[in-house]
């Protein structure tokens, strides 16, 4: 009970009010402003290779299963699937500034996830790696190479064909901007990065599922991010399974977990600031949520779809060109259907990948600002995702079933543009796209399990939010996630007078207005495609 009081107080005291905000840093310190990429000086460097992104199975193929058949596991597939995922998009240039964009979205873009890769003999190196995956370089960082021995035990307990990745967070890279909601957001982009892993790796006909035999606090030191060297620190989130189709989740021997722990590693990890600014409440429930080892799970395996006859989207390029909108443009709308095929993206039972990547039960519902949709009242609407029902919110509720495809309701009707945009931290781009969403969680329940489900509802949001991505790229919009919002004001439009639901994310789709004043480069100067050196 304590770490669930330790987490509530937490959520209490990351929330935006009208009256004030988060605690923060109230500006931004330039001169601290962390560097965007983690290296480990002196560790060797593997390149990586991509095709080129025509070279993609249809877009539409992906999210009811892998693939077609396994690819196999080398440096090739590994390449693409970091290409696809975690790798950049894009470099843009403005004012004399340069910056990267990412294919998995970030809040602020300040990228504070970084992934590891835990590799089995013969795909990297004779006896098996631990790899660090630097996306400015598209390579991987050699961080240990495995004895014989503990390669040949790895090999034993995993799966033929796959491997294990770890996704961590160093969350002084959000709190430089936004200090004790940067929890939040770290969750959020955990979310997101899970959800770009999956789709890219059901492309190749892989699975992903998150591990739940290994404490969390644990994997730190299987990665070697409990070492002193770290200015700062780094945390390890989720350990995922990457590979063939399994019904059931490997278990990873003591032997192997103290063999990986106690590795020699390679290079020294980059110092990110000049300084950093410590928040005593955001370090604290960090600690209160990590998992503990929790049983292993079975997993369901979904058969493949047929190929997609004459596909008209491609799926790879869709990825690349995905951008956060900064803008809308206030006029555009969509079509009811579009919409109704958006929402059932959202749903669990739609689109198991990657909405079945934690194995978890759905615990988020969907409150929609309908602005512009032809054939849709404009007001206020409610996705059921979670089966759960209408819900006993405001007595006025309308709760009238408007759709045969998906679980939607209204709730009210009129005007929502000026409610959206109050909501959102008063930001335009909630009431000039087609529509808004903000995510409720159903919080109370969830937090029943224990205080590590509480980033794990950020997950789920993340995820969703990547899908939402997607979907308005698939279609010619655009979305962008929006992270500040007024939290208990959402509450109190919906009536509710205790953390039985509660708000974590918003989101808007539309037209994007683009800033012209950019320019854009190639996210890599030259294309290593497989077979090149």
């Amino acid at each position: 009970m304590t770490d669930l009081r330790g987490v509530y107080a937490y959520h209490a005291l990351s929330k935006h009010q009208p009256q004030h905000y988060a605690p923060g840093p109230g500006y931004l310190d330039w001169a601290s402003q962390p560097a965007p990429f983690r290296r480990y000086v002196g560790a060797l460097l593997i390149e990586l290779t991509h095709r080129p992104l025509e070279q993609s199975p249809a877009y539409e193929a992906v999210f009811a299963a892998p693939l077609g058949d396994p690819a196999p596991l080398n440096l090739a597939s590994l390449g693409q699937l970091l290409y696809d995922s975690l790798g950049l998009s894009a470099w843009k240039e403005a004012g004399g500034n340069r910056w990267a964009l990412r294919v998995n979205p970030s809040s602020g873009n300040l990228h504070p996830t970084e992934a590891y890769l835990l590799l089995p003999p013969a795909v990297a190196g004779e006896s098996g790696l631990l790899a660090h995956y630097v996306p400015d370089e598209h390579a991987l960082e050699i961080r240990s190479e495995l004895p014989p021995a503990l390669g040949a035990t790895l090999a034993g307990e995993l799966p033929v064909g796959g491997f294990l990745l770890a996704l961590s967070s160093i969350v002084w890279r959000e709190a430089w901007k936004y200090g004790e909601r940067a929890y939040r957001y770290c969750q959020h982009d955990l979310g997101h990065a899970q959800a770009a892993l999956a789709i890219a790796a059901s492309a190749l006909g892989w699975q992903v599922r998150l591990l739940h035999g290994l404490a969390e606090a644990r994997l730190d030191a299987v990665l070697g991010l409990d070492q002193a060297e770290f200015a700062e620190a780094e945390q390890a989130d989720c350990l995922l399974w990457i590979g063939p189709p399994q019904y059931a989740e490997p278990r990873l021997s003591e032997a192997l977990l103290a063999g990986l722990s106690t590795l020699p590693r390679l290079g020294l990890p980059n110092q990110l600031s000049a300084e950093q600014r410590h928040w005593p409440e955001l370090e604290r429930v960090q600690a209160l949520c990590r998992a503990p080892q929790l049983p292993p799970r079975s997993w369901t395996v979904t058969a493949g779809q047929a190929p997609v006859e004459e596909p008209e989207l491609l799926l790879r390029p869709l990825l690349h060109r995905r951008r956060s909108a900064q803008s809308m443009d206030g006029r555009s709308g969509i079509r009811r259907e579009l919409l109704d095929c958006w929402l059932a993206r959202l749903l669990p039972g739609h689109s198991p990948v990657p909405l079945a990547l934690t194995g978890d039960t759905p615990r988020v519902d969907l409150l929609l600002f309908v602005h512009r949709v032809e054939g849709l009242t404009p007001g206020l609407y409610w996705l059921d995702r979670t089966g759960s029902g209408p819900q006993a919110l405001r007595a006025d509720f309308l709760w009238q079933p408007v759709s045969t495809e998906v679980p939607l309701y209204r709730l009210l009707e009129g005007d929502a543009r000026g409610v959206a945009q109050f909501l959102s931290c008063g930001q335009d781009i909630a009431a000039d796209g087609c529509l808004a969403v903000a995510m409720l969680a159903h919080f109370d329940d969830a937090l029943a399990n224990g205080s590590w489900a509480y980033p794990r509802l950020y997950w789920e949001c993340g995820q969703i939010g990547q899908l939402l991505y997607l979907e308005a790229e698939a279609a010619g919009f655009s979305g962008t996630g929006i992270g500040c919002y007024f939290d208990d004001a959402v509450h109190e439009l919906l009536g509710i007078a205790d953390s039985c639901l509660q708000s974590l994310y918003h989101f808007t789709l539309g037209r994007a207005v683009w800033d012209l004043r950019l320019s854009s480069q190639p996210a890599y100067p030259t294309l290593r495609r497989p077979g090149q050196v």
